[in-house]
């Protein structure tokens, strides 16, 4: 399961792509091999016969992405992600119906919280949450070996040691209209709402205890022999996909059927809590920040502006009613396109097919996205202050597929900063030597709505912002006058045609290729149009798109400038967790090693737990040389 919306997973399949070079099946030949079938309900399948190993990969894309959320509702998708892998009424389950009062009891408390922060205010909320965890941190030595990692035993003794306060503490007591205000004690507000949050993790204790089978839908696909079991969301799509023996295909007709029908979002509540501690990490990743500041000033009306993740503030609020409704609609076969791709017979995948997903209902189609970004009128900039390296993102509004132009910004792309012979890497990487990286360059947030071609780099000290910015116009204004060779062409052509081959190695790659087709396209025959279209693509055509799109008036840019980090003393001392190193180690992992750490953290009570697990992980990390490895 992703836990980076889309960037780490769809990276990491991307490069898998690139790597996985079996025999080689053209490109001119695929759209012909790809047999497309639909069902009553309206499902999609694409599948491809590939009889070269007894092996099948297999995935389910649904049309919905953070770009079909709207404001109150952002981050839904991911979350749905999430709650996804937690079974349904037959997996996961030792009896679904002596957890429904579980389900439902939380579910009351849950609305509780809601309801009670709200009326509180935020800003009373987060003072009275600061000053929980200072009585927390006062707790004895014999208090704290009494309540561990039990979360309700520790609320309930935070509970019992405000109430027998005879005096509130000057922090809380100087600030006017905290405590009380119109006959209402907020104090005892916020001592309700840590009772029912105690109460939800003590139910979903008691559940998973009695009646949860943890991981069961997992550890199914495991037994069978399969691997890279996992998920993505980004701002265009959800995806789902497995690699199994082919023998295999109907225990993953059966799962996949069976969740996208009667999924049953047990543990919500908690698990609701470990996306928003995602959201939390997020907001302290340096290049997070920075992209996510880029793309709400580079957008005005696009849903492009906001992040896969979504707000904290909408988090808080979404209950599992909404995402139940999100699913159903969402999550319709109508709405869901599958491709499978492997040593499987055609006829065998359409029985199948009919016979476990063809009596899922259709939905009413969720409403077509409509809002267009209207064109900029002006250059825009932004800064951001962090204590991470500086960088530089520049962004301009350009076409999307199927215009013409569209394809231009493929060559384009290619001519600036593909490889060690493209113009930014010579000039602003090697001969200037400003960057500590070769400046990228490339098209997002998405692929399906109005979107951006955006440049990114980090200036090498002592170079500065300015330089690198400069440096890249001047790349920008060559490019609008200096025509690019007929050979840089061609050999950009040629390169592009022997990437498309090596994806087109492997069945993962097929997939992939087919599937990218469908959702960014609307039809996966588009992907190879493209392609044509690319080789007719001339010098004059490049020079006309930068004149026209890369323009001042149409560019937004952003600065991350360095500042000094604060002294936050002991306690970031005692903490001693470097964020950064530890996802670095943990995406490095094997799969089903990534898994289980991802697993072992969303198990954890408390934040002292993960720290400690944390610190352990790096411990390893040292051990095993990692580090080491990524300085040589």
């Amino acid at each position: 399961m992703s836990r980076k919306g889309n960037t780490l997973v769809l990276t990491a399949v991307m490069l898998f792509i690139s790597i996985l070079i079996q025999p080689v099946l053209r490109a001119e030949t695929l759209e012909e091999k790809v047999n497309e079938f639909e069902l009553e309900n309206g499902m999609k399948f694409l599948v491809v016969e590939r009889h070269e190993a007894p092996v099948a990969f297999c995935a389910i894309v649904f049309n919905v992405g953070s770009a079909n959320e709207w404001p109150n509702v952002t981050g839904i998708s991911h979350l749905l992600e999430h709650m996804m892998f937690k079974g349904s009424k037959k997996i996961g389950t030792t009896n679904y119906k002596k957890e429904i009062p579980y389900i439902e009891k939380t579910d009351q408390l849950g609305e509780k919280t809601i309801e009670l922060r709200d009326r509180m205010g935020e800003w009373r909320f987060e003072a009275f949450k600061d000053f929980s965890k200072t009585v927390i941190a006062g707790f004895s030595e014999e208090e704290q070996a009494e309540v561990g990692t039990d979360k309700d035993k520790q609320t309930r003794l935070l509970i019992e040691k405000i109430r027998a306060l005879e005096e509130m503490p000057e922090e809380l007591s100087s600030r006017k209209y905290l405590l009380e205000q119109d006959g209402t004690d907020y104090l005892e507000l916020y001592l309700e709402y840590e009772e029912a949050w105690g109460e939800i993790v003590r139910l979903t204790d008691e559940e998973r205890s009695k009646y949860i089978i943890n991981n069961e839908l997992w550890e199914s696909y495991m037994n069978n022999g399969s691997r890279m079991l996992n998920a993505g969301t980004s701002n265009d799509f959800t995806v789902y996909f497995v690699y199994l023996p082919s023998n295999r295909l109907e225990l993953w007709m059966t799962l996949e059927s069976d969740r996208m029908d009667e999924p049953v979002f047990r543990e919500f509540w908690t698990e609701r809590d470990v996306v928003m501690e995602e959201r939390r990490l997020s907001e302290n990743d340096p290049d997070d920040v920075l992209d996510e500041a880029f793309n709400s000033v580079a957008f005005t009306a696009c849903p492009y502006k906001w992040p896969v993740l979504g707000w904290m503030s909408d988090l808080r609020t979404t209950d599992r009613k909404e995402l139940m409704e999100y699913h159903r609609i969402h999550y319709a076969p109508n709405n869901a396109t599958a491709v499978v791709v492997g040593d499987i017979d055609l006829a065998m995948v359409k029985k199948m097919a009919k016979k476990y997903f063809g009596s899922i209902p259709a939905q009413p189609r969720p409403a077509h996205l409509e809002t267009r970004e209207p064109e900029q009128q002006g250059e825009r900039r932004l800064v951001i202050e962090h204590e991470a390296n500086p960088k530089l993102m520049i962004g301009y509004h350009k076409p999307l597929y199927p215009d013409p132009e569209a394809v231009v910004f493929e060559v384009m792309n290619s001519v600036l900063s593909d490889g060690r012979t493209s113009r930014l890497y010579k000039s602003i990487f090697e001969e200037k030597q400003l960057t500590a990286e070769p400046p990228q360059v490339y098209t997002g947030p998405g692929e399906r709505y109005d979107n951006l071609l955006i440049f990114s780099a980090e200036p090498r000290h002592p170079h500065t912002l300015e330089e690198v910015e400069a440096a890249i116009y001047e790349e920008i204004e060559k490019l609008k006058s200096e025509p690019v060779s007929e050979r840089e062409l061609q050999r950009i052509k040629n390169q592009m045609d022997y990437t498309k081959i090596q994806q087109l190695g492997s069945n993962l790659g097929i997939a992939f290729t087919v599937l990218i087709g469908e959702i960014y396209r609307g039809d996966y025959k588009a992907m190879f149009k493209m392609s044509e279209m690319i080789k007719e693509v001339t010098a004059e055509d490049v020079m006309k798109a930068a004149e026209k799109y890369l323009t001042e008036k149409n560019r937004t840019v952003a600065w991350r400038v360095q500042v000094e980090k604060e002294d936050t003393g002991e306690a970031d001392a005692e903490q001693g967790l470097d964020e950064e190193k530890l996802r670095a180690y943990i995406m490095s992992l094997p799969q089903d090693e990534m898994m289980a750490i991802v697993q072992k953290l969303q198990s954890m009570r408390s934040e002292a737990e993960m720290i400690e697990y944390g610190k352990e992980l790096l411990k390893q990390a040292e051990a095993s040389g990692f580090f080491k490895d990524k300085e040589e």
